[in-house]
């Protein structure tokens, strides 16, 4: 070993050469070594069935005596450590693992896991944000979600705002929220805003079907279907509120009572199946009568009124028998059905009275003829 080191001592530029090829050697050795992990590691992670990272221990039970959907206190940790933080070693987010019991309460013998997404805001800690759980729903805000994606938020926090990113210089959105004006309160509101210059759109709804006749059994249904409810489970059907309304800001134009009834205009409908507050115009009205359309007055049966017996009940009353005084249509508005029987069956008798006159006229001209030969 001495006579080695002294030759390279005599002779630093062989030391320095053998070094050096030393050195590459090791170098290609590093390079051979990664291809062949970077080969090894390619060909785990193309066949699922080779774990290319383990975390936990297999077959550890964990805490079995938890309730149904609750953590066993199985946990797998990936955390990501901010720096220049206020509280030295804070966690600045976290990746987290968590074995559930979805088996029965205090019996954890089958588990799943969910994946929760935690970050930090404050010194507090990392606050989980989103979970995906074993069944593979997804939250935000809510450990527990009751549908395949529920989002829960404080009151005051909009739950889902959509956006386009090449709107530019667009306000559009449609924004999903709660519109209640105190947190002891829920109203689930969707607000559309658009963005189309020249155009007064808002919040458009589209609905696409077969074009079909709908089945005798589901005369309900169309492209765009509202149905009202009642949160009642035992009475679903609503028996005294609003199914329907349109709106301007706070006035209302249009309702649709729970028993079918119609306002326009008139959110009470007093009772009638269409209110409408305001004039109206119709290329056609059909008015079917639900009584006796009135020919039974020419009748021969029919008991034709005297002209005295006309004439002392106008001269009491100041309006015609039957029909309703200008005080009455004041204060309940007329029936255009019954009002156009009741002109008719006047005309009617009118006529009989007409025909009446003229008999009388005839037998008198008859006899005016006699006298005057």
């Amino acid at each position: 070993m001495k006579k080695v080191s002294l030759i390279f001592m005599d002779q630093p530029m062989m030391y320095l050469a053998v070094m050096a090829c030393l050195l590459m050697a090791q170098v290609s050795f590093a390079q051979d070594s990664i291809k062949r992990y970077n080969a090894q590691f390619t060909k785990l992670a193309m066949d699922s069935s080779i774990p290319v990272l383990d975390i936990g221990r297999s077959g550890d039970p964990g805490n079995q005596n938890v309730p149904l959907w609750a953590p066993t206190g199985g946990a797998y940790n990936i955390d990501f450590h901010g720096w220049r933080d206020v509280t030295p070693g804070l966690i600045g987010a976290r990746i987290r693992a968590e074995r559930i019991n979805i088996y029965q309460a205090n019996a954890a013998l089958v588990q799943g896991m969910d994946l929760t997404f935690h970050t930090t805001g404050s010194v507090a800690g990392p606050l989980e944000r989103m979970r995906i759980t074993s069944g593979g729903h997804v939250s935000v805000g809510v450990q527990k979600p009751a549908a395949r994606f529920h989002v829960a938020a404080p009151y005051g926090i909009v739950l889902a705002k959509y956006t386009q990113v090449d709107n530019t210089g667009g306000d559009g959105e449609m924004v999903i929220y709660n519109a209640a004006g105190a947190d002891t309160d829920y109203i689930p509101t969707l607000r559309g805003r658009a963005w189309s210059r020249g155009r007064g759109y808002g919040l458009y709804m589209l609905g696409e079907s077969e074009d079909i006749v709908p089945l005798v059994d589901q005369p309900n249904i169309g492209a765009v279907t509202i149905t009202g409810l009642s949160k009642n489970a035992q009475q679903r059907k609503l028996l005294n509120n609003n199914v329907f309304t349109v709106n301007n800001n706070t006035d209302n134009l249009f309702v649709i009572k729970a028993n079918g009834n119609i306002g326009i205009g008139a959110p009470d409908t007093k009772g009638y199946k269409l209110a409408v507050n305001g004039a109206g115009v119709f290329t056609r009205v059909v008015v079917k009568a639900y009584t006796n359309w009135p020919d039974y007055v020419f009748a021969t049966d029919y008991s034709l009124p005297s002209i005295a017996a006309l004439e002392q009940y106008v001269a009491t009353h100041q309006h015609l028998p039957e029909i309703p005084s200008a005080k009455e249509v004041v204060e309940n508005g007329q029936d255009l059905g019954e009002m156009n029987r009741l002109l008719l069956k006047k005309v009617e008798e009118l006529t009989l009275y007409i025909i009446q006159l003229n008999k009388r006229v005839d037998e008198q001209q008859a006899q005016i003829k006699l006298l005057q030969k």
